[in-house]
């Protein structure tokens, strides 16, 4: 037996020793008529988070093939999906449960909408992938399929399959990443102002913290997080092992138990980390389409949104629904609260850029540092954001207050949930420096604040407006989540788009509006990617240094 499989071996029992302990010390000590229910809500979380995972991974392999190997296709499937992943998930969601209990009454309802809300939060990163992949394979390869007559299923099986391996696990592992983050909202259903908890360690976690049971919360979360730790370490990481010498590794390794062994394999891997996150943006953002193409996408997506509508109402919307569903009390509030919203995504993004940018270039150019701050990012990583937000709400609002605490509670998430796209990026950008531009700078004596000004400053600026645009995008999820909090005693709110949407869509199943609402917030987030993001990486293409 090889020594790194015993050592393997040796670090599962030890990590799964230190779960089970976790599991007895929570079930005897705390006192809580549902704790000994814990395993069961484990095993019910992970079901429904690997069942999706799962229908995700059939569906991104399958129509990422499909686009990749028929052109009429790709005219039409990926630009839809483009606009389709850039639609907060949090905001259709209301429409998805009315949709689903409309069809199948009750729990099944409403235990497929939790499955769907996971599905579209998982697929994009392995559809894209896989598209990346596929376009990626060597001209030489399919040049040689050709010239053996390999085709058809042949050409899937032999070449196309070995080839999005890593993407596939690697989007694999952001999709799973992905389930975790919603999957506090994906259990814990608010319809018509009716609360429904599926059984699971996400509702249970915030049953916990709206009762404000916050050590219960507190040590469930402790929990989740050192379930995703451990499924990481001895899943993922290990699946990554076989197939990093052909793709790209991400960094999910904490190195728990044998650490020394493992900071020089972290450091290496985190740039590689990026470059399968770049890879499925630039398959989804940056790709060209034609106005044809746009055109067919939206009346996709609009088309789909009508059917909706129309299956939720049971029939064509007349006007009177339509102006009676608009033209409630708030509707007159969009602007200020789109301004409210703005100003809180805003905040926390230069918040994070500037921790981004100092965190970053640390973490590239200082080895100690690194070591250091690595394993804290992989635990940060491992930590469902959403999850956090009704624990950090009770502690800054016993010191802040209710509304001025949420208010605080909603820019910490943000912060939290944005900085990572960004520090990500400027770690790899300044690792990507060429080692030539290094030594002239050494030559003409740039250091401190020259060097940074002229070396580092251009080698990251296009990798910082990559990321801001992720980290915008996912900022969106966590402001409709936190500008509403429901509680005992009475519900919390500050002014937004999120708090509008929450109680049109969720509180009172207001479709219309929330149909509205999202319209808005989709064109901000197109109309921000065409007239900032696009315009501020043609200007810094320039920049760009090639290793």
């Amino acid at each position: 037996m090889k020594k790194s499989f015993k050592r393997y071996l040796v670090s599962f029992f030890i990590g799964l020793v230190f779960l089970i302990v976790l599991y007895i010390a929570i079930m005897n000590n705390v006192k809580n008529p549902e704790v000994k229910f814990l395993p069961y809500y484990t095993f019910r979380t992970l079901l429904r988070i690997t069942v999706t995972l799962v229908v995700s991974v059939v569906f991104g392999v399958s129509f990422g093939i499909l686009v990749s190997m028929s052109k009429k296709a790709s005219m039409i499937i990926t630009p839809t999906f483009n606009i389709m992943q850039s639609i907060p998930i949090l905001g259709y969601f209301p429409a998805v449960i009315i949709l689903f209990i409309s069809f199948f009454p009750g729990i099944l309802g409403m235990e497929l909408a939790s499955v769907f809300l996971l599905f579209t939060s998982m697929v994009w990163a392995i559809f894209f992938g896989v598209v990346g992949a596929i376009k990626s394979i060597p001209l030489n390869i399919i040049d040689a399929a050709k010239a053996f007559n390999i085709k058809g299923f042949k050409f899937i099986t032999n070449i196309i399959i070995p080839a999005i391996i890593p993407a596939l696990i690697s989007g694999s592992i952001l999709a799973w990443c992905d389930g975790w983050f919603f999957m506090i909202a994906a259990e814990s259903i608010t319809y018509a102002g009716e609360t429904h908890n599926l059984p699971g360690l996400g509702s249970f976690l915030a049953k916990s913290a709206y009762a404000n049971d916050t050590n219960l919360a507190i040590l469930i979360l402790v929990l989740i997080t050192a379930i995703v730790l451990f499924i990481n370490h001895f899943t993922w990481h290990r699946l990554m092992e076989k197939v990093s010498s052909t793709g790209y590794m991400p960094l999910f390794r904490l190195g728990m138990f044998d650490l020394k062994n493992e900071k020089k394999v972290v450091r290496r891997n985190f740039k590689l980390h990026f470059k399968f996150r770049q890879k499925v943006l630039s398959e989804s953002k940056y790709r060209g389409y034609s106005l044809k193409q746009k055109i067919i996408a939206v009346a996709i997506v609009v088309l789909i949104f009508l059917v909706v509508l129309y299956t939720i109402y049971k029939g064509m919307l007349d006007l009177r629904i339509i102006k009676k569903s608009l033209f409630v009390p708030e509707a007159a509030n969009i602007p200020i609260f789109t301004f409210f919203t703005l100003s809180r995504l805003t905040i926390a993004y230069m918040i994070s850029l500037g921790f981004a940018i100092f965190m970053g270039v640390l973490a590239a150019e200082h080895k100690k540092f690194a070591t250091f701050f690595y394993p804290i990012y992989d635990i940060g990583q491992a930590i469902p954001i959403l999850a956090l937000f009704p624990i950090l709400f009770v502690y800054l609002s016993k010191i802040f207050g209710g509304t001025l605490g949420l208010e605080i509670t909603g820019i910490v998430m943000l912060v939290m949930d944005m900085i990572w796209y960004m520090f990500l990026n400027v770690v790899a950008a300044v690792k990507s420096i060429p080692e030539e531009t290094r030594e002239v700078s050494k030559i003409f004596g740039f250091k401190g604040i020259k060097r940074i000004r002229h070396i580092i400053l251009p080698a990251i600026l296009p990798a910082l407006i990559t990321g801001s645009l992720l980290s915008w995008g996912t900022g969106w999820n966590t402001i409709i989540f936190s500008e509403y909090m429901p509680q005992q005693g009475g519900d919390l709110h500050v002014n937004g788009l999120g708090y509008l949407l929450s109680i049109e869509g969720y509180k009172k199943g207001n479709t219309i509006m929330l149909v509205f609402i999202l319209f808005i917030i989709s064109t901000i987030i197109i109309l921000m990617e065409k007239f900032i993001w696009d315009k501020l990486l043609s200007k810094t293409k320039k920049y760009e240094l090639e290793a």
